[in-house]
């Protein structure tokens, strides 16, 4: 019997020592990046020493889980220390598995680690606990600088990744890419990474930067969450831009040029920019700021934000909302699904919602139509030139209009559901009692069209002062 408990400590501590050299390798190539491929060895190695222990009784059943088959080197590391040191209490033999967590990791980690509920399997556990920093593998940044003249061109066609660009009074374009993977949840990012192939070619005062994806594309797709891959450009001042990523922001500041950005699963952040500005993304949100130049800005599933800028502008979104402030310029914004909203804007504005309400602020003429809010409508000042100052619908809400009191219009509102009040005197050329769900005749002895319609809800015209400060 004696012997045989001896044979059994002396198999625990050869599988002891076993788990604590596995630990080591793993350790040194979570930090070097050696020993690349052989994640699997010692994935396979700790299975096998968690069920020769488990056949041992050894340790508790559901204790220990066995590593995923994709495990990395980090996670191959901690629960061969994990087990080790389960062992060691048996043992009569040493282990560094505490003061290693404690030293490697920190005392976050361990707090980390204790905090999670003891009832989940050990794997999840770690897995959570572990620093994203520890479980990140890097390659070189790549580095370049070119010389070119004002007025070239930066392009940029990514699978993947961040842009950022930014001016500089030099007369150079500067390269900076970053990436990174992470393996926390899969160690087969790393491999990914290594797949994404950079080009980057310079012609004249041109540069174009590729980076594609070798080989199967559901591959990399699948990984693109675990990647961090980022486009740091510095141009001159003067400077066209081309930019188009599949995933990740977009961001441009300080530019003079011609500026085309495309994104799928980001948002875009524009801003000091003079130049023709076309910019796309699928899902997320584009905000733009301080821009002197025509805008086009389309975005399926996200909002437009603009202020402070000069040229005529077409927001389009699906899914978010439209709002323009201190914009100078036509402005044509539609949503199919939010709020469309005008502050301090001067010039014209054709608007239309299918899903919200309207509200503007604006010096020039308006045509507005939503299917499911109220429009509010404000105008500073009379326009003189104009045939149509206003051409309001709305299907489900009010419509309520403030205007300057020497404005000189005519008028013709109707409503289904409602009625129609005015603060104007009203000169009409039917004779009798005005209906109270319409009005037609001229204010301040007519000019351009007010036209205003509206079902399910109420018209009022309303007067504002003349010279009344824009809010800020």
């Amino acid at each position: 019997m004696e012997q045989e408990r001896q044979e059994n400590q002396q198999e625990l501590r050869g599988l002891f020592h076993m788990l604590d050299h596995t630990a080591k390798i793993a350790e040194d190539a979570a930090l070097t990046g050696a020993f690349s491929g052989g994640e699997t060895r010692c994935i396979t190695q700790f299975n096998n020493v968690l069920a020769r222990l488990t056949e041992l009784n050894a340790v508790p059943d559901g204790l220990f889980d066995e590593l995923d088959a994709e495990a990395s080197f980090s996670q191959i590391g901690i629960a061969c220390h994990q087990l080790a040191a389960y062992l060691n209490e048996g043992l009569d033999t040493a282990t560094d598995s505490k003061g290693w967590f404690a030293s490697f990791f920190g005392e976050r980690f361990m707090e980390n680690l204790a905090e999670e509920a003891t009832d989940k399997p050990l794997g999840d556990m770690i897995r959570k606990a572990v620093p994203d920093f520890l479980t990140e593998t890097t390659l070189e940044d790549i580095v370049e600088t070119f010389s070119v003249a004002a007025g070239g061109k930066l392009t940029i066609d990514a699978d993947c990744g961040g842009i950022d660009v930014q001016s500089t009074e030099e007369d150079t374009v500067s390269v900076r890419i970053q990436r990174a993977a992470q393996i926390k949840a899969n160690r087969r990012a790393a491999e990914v990474l290594k797949n994404l192939d950079v080009q980057i070619t310079h012609e004249a005062s041109d540069v174009k930067i590729g980076a594609k994806f070798i080989g199967n594309a559901k591959r990399w797709q699948k990984r693109k969450n675990d990647l961090d891959v980022q486009f740091e450009i510095l141009v001159p001042r003067h400077y066209n831009l081309d930019l188009k990523t599949a995933c990740d922001d977009i961001s441009v500041v300080n530019v003079t040029g011609d500026v085309n950005v495309e994104t799928f699963s980001a948002g875009l952040r524009l801003q000091g920019i003079t130049g023709r500005i076309d910019a796309i993304t699928s899902i997320g949100n584009i905000d733009l700021k301080a821009f002197t130049g025509d805008v086009v800005l389309q975005t399926k599933g996200g909002n437009i934000t603009l202020a402070a800028g000069a040229g005529d502008v077409k927001a389009k979104t699906s899914g978010g909302n439209v709002q323009a402030v201190h914009v100078i310029g036509a402005i044509n914004g539609q949503t199919s699904g939010g709020n469309v909203t005008l502050r301090g804007c001067k010039g014209g504005a054709e608007l239309k919602t299918a899903g919200g309400s309207i509200a503007v602020e604006n010096d020039g003429p308006v045509l507005a139509k939503t299917s499911g809010g109220s429009i509010r409508c404000e105008l500073h000042k009379a326009a003189t030139s104009q045939n149509l100052l206003l051409d309001l619908e709305t299907m489900g809400g009010s419509i309520n209009v403030s205007l300057v009191p020497d404005i000189a219009a005519a008028v013709e509102a109707k409503v289904l559901g409602g009625s129609v009040t005015t603060e104007f005197p009203v000169a009409s050329e039917a004779s009798g009692t005005v209906k109270p769900d319409q009005l037609q005749g001229t204010i301040n002895g007519g000019g351009p069209l007010l036209k205003l319609r509206a079902v399910g809800g109420n018209i009022i015209l309303r007067k504002v002062e003349e010279d009344k400060p824009e809010e800020v």
